[in-house]
């Protein structure tokens, strides 16, 4: 690249990156100066807050945006417009920027002092005294001149130039970036992981870093190599679609795509033909990218074209599951009926048929799945079991997916119970137990299991030795995991595993109207929305109302006055809003704005990006954090900031937790959240808004799922049309994948012969 002459208008216009952030407003306003300081950098979303001595006015001002890649000391110029914080004042609010060369011998010294390693504030003087300001252009050209500088030696001189050398080179890298129309964000983030290697990189094949950069995904990449000039039928490109197509499906819960429809969809994304898709993904299984298997000898194109996770999990599975069935069992029971009756005796605890079917299963099998609604004893069963075996098996681990899950279980059971991650001893390499350091027990216990996907699943069933027994409880009428795969279905439609089905539901459940209209949607039947007479209290109540504005503002009124003076529920900690949908005025994301200044509307908070975060703040982790033993979905408190240490301090289920500020990327309010992130938990009570706006999430298994989460209240504000939507809707939504057939190749899993114990 030839350059114009430093310090010239051209040179700013060509040489230096100005990194368009995002669409400037309508009053857009220009900042120019030195960053003195900066007070809050996240790394990981380039969000940046610090102070910018002004030229002209030499007075500071507070500046805050996604400005990747910033360092002290640097001249920018910035776009943006200022915005009156409610606690901090007057900030200017960036959008765009240009990073250009200092243009005193103040900021010289002061840029060559923080950037350079091995140059002190003497010596960054003495170096601008000697050559001015045309100190940067001596070192560019003519770098050895550095030594007429008084007490610089050689040693100095080879530091300087190599580290000037990667600061020119990563402007230049980031001027070529932008000039392909990748965000500031995301150069910053190229150049971190190629280097000086970034611009070839980019250039011999832009989709890497679909796979390669975090948060840049197939549709960014497609766009930088669209600027490049790939054209639409270039092979990577082709390749990366098929990969992001598979992967775009694995977030909708599929485990893989059959061939036909993998190539169907992924010619729609990219606008070819099909027969380059079907080539491409054939070149992907030859390259060990896809795994591509036939699933239904019958069926036309009935390949299952999946990742190779996903087809290993599977298969592992599958695997597992034949070997702890086939595993001779430490304990056996003999006469099973005659020690159950006994059990009925001494605990006064009498099962209804199916339960003692159940109970009868778990001693003669290895494996059982056990599955029913709300109010149908599972619970009971799980206590009878424990009881049963306490003399015989002295080793039994109690699970689920869910931290509030887990709790639930243990307080139902009285024994100690676990989240599945904390079983397997997560940490930040992978899990603790595995096959050559399986889990010391003769009886694992699973609830909601239908929260489980493929991968954890298949972690768990590795973890487990061959002499134990499996026991996995669950409603299979839930939705199916948040994470790939409908493991508890696909194992229960296998035919290859007994499985217990509870279907009666017990006389105090059949006094809650919660679960009576719960069963009443599981089968298809509208609920029964009549309102009690008088001052009679019930546990499930629906307001009709069909303007979403107007049920938000009825929440407000069922929130802060209703249910605290007529239940005695505390709005924050013991009613949980659930929402079909994230966005709209009723999705959660809203919700959540609205309910932190309902009820926490003042107080010391923190600022990631647009979103407060507030001591006494209802907040949920969105991602596994292995390391401090905190995962996607566990929900906790905000109980202060420790501002020496710069770190957040939580409440999740007792346990006190640190993170660091750039952590909050992982959180989000908690006040609101969807159904689907609710599955596994139980709340005191539940609200939960349901219109025709949410008609692309109104299905059967959702509003049961929903309704089902309430323990003792559940209040539906909406529409009799998007309930009896809802109801109405029974398709389940398919998913793809291949552990059905996988088991389906399998013998039925034998039973126990009863014989004698010991």
């Amino acid at each position: 690249m030839t350059r114009p002459p430093r310090n010239s208008p051209e040179y700013e216009q060509s040489s230096l990156p100005k990194l368009e952030l995002r669409e400037s407003g309508p009053r857009q306003e220009v900042l120019t100066g030195q960053l003195e300081r900066i007070t809050f950098n996240n790394p990981e979303n380039g969000f940046l807050i610090g102070r910018l001595r002004v030229e002209g006015s030499g007075e500071e001002a507070t500046v805050r945006g996604v400005l990747p890649g910033l360092l002290e000391g640097e001249r920018v110029k910035l776009w943006g417009e200022w915005e009156d914080h409610p606690t901090y004042g007057p900030q200017f609010k960036a959008h765009t920027l240009v990073i250009l060369d200092p243009n005193t011998l103040e900021g010289m010294a002061k840029y060559l002092e923080l950037n350079i390693e091995g140059i002190g504030p003497t010596l960054a003087k003495r170096i601008v005294k000697t050559f001015g300001l045309e100190t940067f252009a001596l070192i560019d050209k003519e770098p050895e001149r550095l030594l007429e500088v008084p007490k610089l030696s050689r040693k100095v001189l080879d530091n300087i130039a190599a580290n000037w050398g990667g600061l020119r080179a990563k402007r230049d890298i980031l001027v070529f970036l932008h000039s392909v129309g990748i965000s500031a964000l995301f150069a910053d983030r190229i150049f971190t992981a190629y280097g000086l290697a970034s611009v070839e990189t980019v250039k011999d094949n832009p989709y890497r870093l679909a796979m390669e950069v975090q948060g840049i995904g197939f549709r960014t990449a497609d766009q930088i190599a669209r600027n490049l000039g790939f054209a639409l039928d270039a092979p990577p490109r082709i390749e990366a679609g098929v990969l992001h197509t598979l992967d775009e499906a694995g977030q909708e819960g599929h485990t893989g795509l059959p061939l036909g429809l993998l190539v169907a969809t992924a010619g729609r994304l990219l606008e070819v033909a099909p027969q380059p898709v079907a080539d491409a993904a054939e070149r992907l299984r030859a390259g060990g990218l896809l795994a591509l298997e036939e699933m239904d000898s019958e069926a036309t194109d009935s390949a299952l074209a999946q990742r190779r996770r996903m087809r290993r999990a599977e298969e592992a599975i599958a695997g597992h599951l034949e070997r702890i069935a086939a595993g001779e069992a430490f304990t056996r029971f003999k006469e099973i009926a005659a020690t159950v009756t006994e059990m009925e005796r001494s605990s006064g605890l009498y099962l209804s048929p199916a339960q003692r079917t159940a109970v009868e299963e778990v001693l003669q099998h290895k494996i059982l799945i056990i599955t029913g609604g709300p109010g149908t004893g599972k619970t009971t069963i799980i206590r009878f079991i424990l009881g049963l075996v306490a003399g015989s098996l002295p080793s039994v681990v109690l699970a689920a997916p869910t931290g509030k899950a887990a709790k639930r279980m243990g307080e139902a059971t009285g024994q100690p119970s676990s989240t599945i991650h904390r079983l397997l001893e997560a940490g930040p390499r992978g899990f603790g137990r595995t096959a050559e350091r399986q889990l010391e027990t003769e009886l694992v216990i699973i609830d909601e299991s239908s929260m489980i996907d493929t991968v954890l699943m298949a972690a768990l069933l590795e973890a487990i030795p061959d002499h134990a027994r499996l026991v996995l409880v669950g409603d299979v009428d839930q939705l199916p995991s948040v994470g790939p795969g409908r493991v508890l279905g696909d194992l229960i439609e296998s035919g290859r595993l007994p499985v217990a089905r509870l279907e009666q539901i017990f006389r105090q459940s059949r006094e809650s109207r919660i679960t009576a209209n719960a069963h009443a949607i599981r089968r298809g039947e509208l609920p029964d929305l009549t309102r009690p007479e008088g001052e009679t209290l019930t546990d499930f109540y629906f307001m009709e109302e069909d303007d979403p504005a107007r049920i938000v503002d009825r929440m407000r009124g069922l929130l802060l006055e209703r249910i605290p003076q007529r239940f005695g529920l505390d709005p924050k900690t013991q009613v949980q809003v659930l929402s079909p949908m994230h966005r709209g005025l009723t999705g959660a994301q809203n919700l959540n704005r609205m309910l932190q200044e309902w009820l926490n509307p003042s107080g010391p908070e923190i600022t990631l990006g647009e979103q407060p975060y507030r001591v006494g703040d209802k907040v949920m982790q969105t991602r596994n954090d292995y390391e401090k033993e905190v995962f996607n979905g566990d929900m906790g408190e905000i109980t202060g900031f420790d501002a020496g240490r710069g770190e957040l301090l939580l409440d999740f289920d007792g346990r006190e937790v640190r993170l660091e500020r750039k952590g909050l990327d992982t959180l989000t309010l908690g006040y609101a959240i969807t159904v689907h992130k609710s599955q596994g938990s139980e709340y005191p009570a539940v609200v939960l808004p349901l219109t025709t706006h949410h008609a692309i999430m109104l299905q059967r298994n959702l509003l049961y799922t929903a309704i089902t989460r309430g323990k003792n209240l559940v209040v539906i504000l909406g529409t009799r049309k998007a309930l009896a939507m809802a109801v109405n809707n029974s398709r389940p939504v398919v998913r793809h994948t291949g552990l059905r057939t996988r088991l389906g190749v399998l013998a039925p899993f034998p039973a126990d012969k009863p014989v004698e114990i010991g």
